[in-house]
């Protein structure tokens, strides 16, 4: 019985073991990092549309570069898309909606607006930047009275800002 019992015992921890070096890791996302989907505001009540949220990688005019994807007309230090753009479609002639993008990486040393693509190219538009009073919230860029087509949120990366170097020096009197 006692070496069933120590071979027992072994087995266990031989398997618990085993066990361990296999456990499932489960990834969470972070909500505070995730950008919203982009909102659309019909410009009256009952307006009919269709808003299609696209990931960049649905976007026209985009190309890949290193595993990550980029609108055409911009390098990669230029200006990329800030999460995901949105196709707007359905609104009749004359007919138009205000566009609102999660816009959390600005006062980080990134600069943006919202782009319309128009079959050939990336074309900026008037870009209003909404901040939340209070710090509160989350901060937007907006742009209003746009119609159907495809539209996205590219922004860059402008760094620190260089400092400037005197160009006169300091003169020291001795008295």
């Amino acid at each position: 019985m006692k070496k069933t019992g120590k071979l027992f015992v072994a087995s266990l921890l031989v398997v618990g073991l085993f066990a361990l070096s296999f456990s499932l890791v489960y990834a969470i996302a972070d909500p505070v990092n995730q950008l919203a989907d982009p909102m659309v505001t019909p410009s009256f009540e009952g307006e009919e549309y269709t808003a299609l949220v696209l990931g960049p990688q649905y976007l026209p005019g985009t190309f890949e570069e290193g595993g990550l994807v980029y609108p055409t007309g911009f390098g990669p230090s230029e200006g990329q898309f800030s999460g995901s753009g949105i196709e707007i479609s359905g609104l009749k002639a004359g007919e138009t909606v205000d566009l609102s993008f999660d816009y959390k990486f600005y006062n980080y040393m990134w600069t943006g607006s919202i782009y319309m693509w128009n079959g050939t190219q990336w074309v900026r538009l008037a870009t209003k930047t909404v901040i939340p009073s209070g710090g509160e919230g989350s901060t937007w860029a907006t742009v209003s009275g746009v119609g159907n087509g495809i539209y996205a949120l590219i922004i860059g990366n402008y760094g620190v800002p260089e400092t400037q170097v005197p160009t006169v020096e300091p003169t020291l009197e001795l008295g």
